[in-house]
């Protein structure tokens, strides 16, 4: 295998979750438990099975203002809410926030998957007493460049989605 195509594919994985991910900012999920003492939490994932109180899923459509609340385990009717405009805000901040720590996460993981190089980015130098090195060639350093560039780009992109939601919190 040549290196370009080693680094297109190691590479791919995220290019195709591009499209899941703009399809994140265009919905978020949260929970919302109430407990039987009147106590309210929200979650950002599905809540435990063992929690008590009412259970309800709220999905916000962020490209068309509302909320649609969902009453769990009950014969509740669909709701939907305007949501205001910090609200929209703060979850599209929310929204924008996970994406990016997701995807901080996978170029990270991507690139300590891809730190040792393949047999075909290794080239075997001679000894002066016998036998042969490894030496990683110019096609690996470029491939580890590329993780690294990866690895900056989304933990900028963190950073600007931890500014957006410090700011959206604050309106």
């Amino acid at each position: 295998m040549k290196p370009f195509p080693r680094a297109l594919a190691l590479l791919l994985p995220l290019l195709l979750s591009a499209p899941h991910a703009m399809a994140e900012l265009e919905k978020q999920v949260v929970w919302k438990v109430v407990d039987p003492r009147g106590k309210v939490t929200y979650y950002d994932a599905a809540p435990p099975k063992e929690v008590e109180g009412k259970v309800t899923r709220i999905e916000v459509d962020l490209t068309a203002n509302r909320a649609t609340l969902t009453g769990v385990g009950e014969g509740v009717p669909t709701k939907t809410l305007p949501l205001t405009a910090p609200e929209l805000k703060r979850v599209r901040a929310d929204a924008e926030l996970a994406r990016a720590r997701a995807n901080l996460e996978a170029a990270r993981k991507a690139r300590e998957d891809g730190k040792d190089p393949t047999p075909e980015e290794t080239q075997w130098i001679g000894k002066k007493g016998g036998g042969a090195r490894p030496v990683p060639t110019d096609a690996y350093h470029e491939r580890i460049k590329a993780l690294d560039a990866s690895v900056k780009s989304a933990e900028a992109e963190l950073e600007r989605a931890q500014k957006a939601a410090r700011m959206a919190a604050i309106d």
